[in-house]
């Protein structure tokens, strides 16, 4: 089997956000979709002006099925208060320090629970496309 002997880098950067509200705390929203190359995320930004502390669920998918990646712990008001806004790799890839998407591939979280009434919780994704 051919190995890539040569290093390749990101061409295209890519920033992509979603947010929750109460209205769809629970469903499953898309961060980042794997760009034709395939797409390297080097940060997930997650901050919350929620009142109670917030826990996400990331999931990937193929195309057909979620696969459950792990939680992170949001804790009250983390990027708006005197806490400090999370980021998510740490969590999800502390080995790697990022996070590979194939070609259409998809990464997505959702609000373990409801989320307080008028406050919102952003995750943004940043990276690039090979």
């Amino acid at each position: 089997m051919a190995q890539n002997t040569s290093p390749i880098f990101e061409l295209v950067p890519t920033v992509k956000g979603v947010s929750f509200a109460l209205a769809d705390t629970t469903t499953k929203k898309t961060v980042q979709t794997g760009g034709t190359n395939g797409t390297r995320i080097d940060e997930i930004f997650i901050s919350t002006n929620d009142t109670a502390d917030v826990n996400l669920a990331f999931y990937i998918n193929d195309g057909a099925t979620d696969f459950y990646i792990g939680n992170v712990y949001i804790p009250t008001g983390s990027g708006y208060t005197t806490e400090i806004r999370i980021d998510a790799i740490a969590t999800l890839c502390p080995s790697l320090g990022y996070l590979v998407l194939p070609y259409n591939y998809i990464l997505k979280a959702n609000c373990v629970a409801s989320m307080t009434t008028g406050k919102i919780t952003t995750v943004v994704a940043i990276g690039g496309d090979y």
